[in-house]
């Protein structure tokens, strides 16, 4: 290896605050590795030095390393095949490797790069230009440094993240209605699919006194933290000592009026749609109203069904929008289901949608099985027509079971 760097060389100092590198020195002569460590050693940098490619592996088992400055002509493990080695290993490959050779020769240049070295350099370099080289090498070692350190503290951050997010979206399923009987001969079931940790859907089945079952589906514009939070806050609105103080007659209507002129569109865009009911049990009525929602489906015991909504404009879209309400009678053996539209809206490697009406259909084809079978049957459908294999959008269906 060439002798590198004379003294004026050494009048350029390393700025004091920059880290202190390690540069290890590969050559089987003993003399130039000497040369080499004192004057890189005046240059503020620590300098380490092996005779040849396994000594070298070998230390860097035992130290860290930040740049190599090897021969390409040694005994054994020669130059290139010391860098193959390095840039293979997981722990090594940042490591800066610039070759030396006294034959400076296009080819030769081409098959050193070719085996991984970051730069090369001719013996018969200048010692300005060596010392530029490996100050460069540096440079790069430390970006990559930076890189590999800012990339691990976003990984980090990202495993929090989804650690925090994985812990309220079971909040959030925590809210939802419980499972099984909730008045006597009633039954919900349900599933809940959010595009990511948290979604914007949210459904409730509560209690209204004594003779009332209220029902509602509602779906956030958007989906992720934002809406999951708008959506859950919304949940509290349907709590029953709120309904039956703000709403007595337990109209919904009158409900959806109201949450229209507390619920504007915000400036961002943010709106939502839903879908409220109330079931008595003692006249078996139900009465319900619709804002954007694509509406409840109840099928009947003779596998006919029925979609209870229209249309209207969802919540925040229309200041003076009075929305009205509709009634139907539920009887023994009916079901209904409430959902939003992240179920049909999906696409079949055709661009066609699964729609409504084959969600309709494929409703009343389950209406004889169990609620839970039949809720996984029909998210199985859709999954199957959809061309990417799973949901883009938030899932939620919820059914009930009028068993008496």
């Amino acid at each position: 290896m060439k002798q590198i760097m004379t003294e004026d060389v050494l009048s350029v100092k390393v700025p004091t605050s920059d880290p202190i590198y390690t540069i290890l020195i590969v050559d089987n002569e003993v003399i130039e590795r000497m040369v080499a460590k004192k004057r890189l050693t005046k240059l503020q940098y620590r300098v380490l030095e092996a005779k040849n490619g396994e000594e070298a592996l070998a230390m860097l088992e035992q130290d860290s390393v930040d740049l190599i400055l090897s021969d390409w002509v040694m005994p054994g493990l020669d130059g290139p095949g010391l860098c193959e080695a390095i840039k293979r290993h997981e722990r090594f490959r940042m490591i800066h490797f610039i070759l030396m050779t006294a034959l400076d020769r296009p080819t030769q240049i081409a098959e050193g790069l070719s085996r991984g070295a970051d730069d090369f350099l001719s013996k018969t370099a200048s010692d300005h230009e060596i010392v530029s080289r490996i100050r460069v090498g540096l440079r790069a070692r430390q970006l990559k440094l930076d890189v590999e350190r800012s990339n691990r503290l976003l990984s980090q951050k990202q495993a929090e993240l989804h650690s925090e997010l994985r812990s309220a979206s079971t909040f959030v399923r925590g809210l939802l209605p419980r499972t099984g009987e909730v008045v006597p001969g009633v039954r919900v079931e349900w599933e809940f699919l959010p595009s990511s940790h948290l979604g914007g859907d949210f459904f409730e089945v509560v209690r209204w006194g004594d003779d009332h079952l209220g029902l509602m589906v509602l779906d956030m514009s958007g989906h992720g933290i934002g809406p999951a939070l708008r959506a859950v806050s919304l949940s509290l609105f349907f709590k029953e000592e709120h309904i039956k103080q703000a709403f007595p007659s337990y109209d919904p209507g009158e409900i959806l009026t109201r949450l229209n002129h507390q619920y504007p569109m915000t400036d961002e865009g943010d709106y939502f749609t839903i879908w409220v009911g109330v079931w008595q049990r003692s006249t078996r009525l139900l009465r319900f109203a619709t804002a954007g929602h694509p509406g409840v489906i109840v099928v009947k015991n003779d596998r006919s069904s029925v979609v209870l909504g229209g249309r209207s404009w969802p919540i925040g879209f229309s200041d003076d929008e009075v929305y009205g309400t509709d009634s139907i009678t539920v009887n023994p053996g009916d079901k209904m289901y409430l959902f939003s539209d992240g179920i049909f809206e999906v696409m079949n490697p055709q661009g066609e949608i699964w729609g409504r009406k084959r969600l309709q259909e494929a409703l009343e084809g389950v209406v004889n099985q169990p609620m839970q079978v039949g809720l996984s049957h029909i998210i199985d459908q859709s999954r199957t027509w959809n061309a990417q294999g799973r949901f883009e959008d938030d899932v939620a269906i919820l059914g009930i079971d009028f068993q008496t």
